[in-house]
């Protein structure tokens, strides 16, 4: 087994069925190919949660994963313990007495005429600082090796799904090339998305756009996305509006700015703008749902009551089968209708909630839709 499925997912050997059907989701909407086209990391990094999801939701499957799993730690532990360096007993050697005086001879010291001349001294330093540029440039030259060798090693165990591993190599090249700025970004992705250390992530972009002098669309986004689980909103607006800037055609960029400028700046006017735009090029029908969702939410702040509730029946039509998010869509329905003071409507929206299993539809029920 190459792959740590929970590792890949994300999760605790102990994690629930439901957790890891919800960490299945986030990672397969983060790398379906739809969203990524072109990008063959992101169809290798599909395929391996894939995977992970078709073991561990099976209790079966997941039974004989954990036994094989428990089975390679024991195996590993115990080569470990065969490998482990032998005490030696201390040896206590014998040793002569010393010798006597008619054993000990003398010899009268000389005196030494031999002395170093100026031309002797140029020589001797020439000498021993080629000695030291050669050894620093030696260990430059090598140091760049090994740390473009674990450079491309932690790129191919990120294609694996090996993220620990990954990571660890990433930190030593790192150490080995303190101004790769490509390392820092790809341990960056490992933080954010895998990880969720967002202080980390943060600081390997920061020093990643400190390195490059025209740093990319892409790290502008990584950066915006941690300043916004940071809850530092400005900044994460003002990443994502730059990376735009290098990339007109940064769809994703667009919805994530849309909801930062929704639900924390309200800012509803430019949110629906970045919305519509995505919708306008987005692929992804899972992203498509979301971004129906925040646009209908949004024209509902403004008050367009029928515009919210055509964006809300369009993301409907795309999550069928989906009961999370269709139980959210008919509770927000439901919203609406009371927004148009149509009562009646309203209640059988949120009695669809309740249905789906969206437990905040009970409390409208209850206020508002009593017999």
């Amino acid at each position: 087994m190459n792959k740590n499925y929970y590792n890949v997912l994300g999760i605790s050997q102990t994690a629930s069925a439901q957790e890891v059907k919800a960490a299945y989701k986030r990672l397969a909407i983060k790398y379906h190919p739809d969203k990524n086209p072109g990008n063959v990391l992101a169809e290798e990094l599909f395929k391996v949660v894939n995977a992970a999801y078709q073991t561990l939701s099976n209790p079966s499957k997941r039974a004989l994963y954990d036994m094989r799993l428990q089975y390679q730690r024991e195996q590993h532990h115990r080569a470990v313990m065969q490998h482990q360096p032998r005490r030696y007993e201390e040896r206590h050697y014998r040793t002569r007495q010393p010798a006597g005086v008619s054993e000990r001879h003398y010899k009268t010291r000389q005196p030494n005429n031999n002395r170093f001349s100026r031309k002797d001294w140029y020589i001797t330093l020439a000498f021993v600082g080629g000695i030291l540029f050669f050894s620093l440039l030696l260990k430059t030259v090598m140091d760049h090796i090994t740390g473009e060798d674990k450079y491309k090693t932690a790129l191919t165990y990120i294609a694996d799904g090996k993220y620990s591993s990954a990571h660890r190599l990433l930190t030593d090249a790192i150490q080995f090339m303190p101004d790769k700025a490509a390392a820092y970004e790809a341990r960056a992705m490992i933080e954010l998305d895998v990880y969720e250390n967002y202080n980390s992530a943060l600081r390997d972009l920061n020093k990643a756009i400190a390195l490059q002098e025209r740093p990319s669309a892409q790290v502008y986004y990584m950066r915006g996305c941690s300043y916004k689980q940071l809850a530092h909103y400005q900044q994460a607006e003002q990443d994502l509006t730059r990376a735009l800037k290098l990339n007109k055609n940064f769809w994703q960029a667009h919805l994530k700015r849309g909801e930062v400028r929704l639900f924390y700046l309200k800012d509803y006017k430019s949110a629906i703008k970045d919305f519509t735009t995505f919708l306008n090029h987005g692929s992804a029908s899972a992203e498509q749902v979301e971004a129906l969702t925040f646009r209908g939410f949004g024209y509902y702040k403004q008050g367009q009551w029928a515009r919210s509730e055509q964006d809300y029946r369009s993301a409907l039509a795309l999550a069928k089968g989906d009961e999370d998010s269709s139980g959210r869509l008919y509770y927000l329905l439901g919203r609406t209708a009371l927004g148009q003071q149509q009562p009646d409507s309203a209640c059988a929206h949120f009695y669809r909630a309740y249905q789906q299993g969206y437990t905040a539809a009970v409390l409208e029920l209850r206020d508002r839709c009593q017999p």
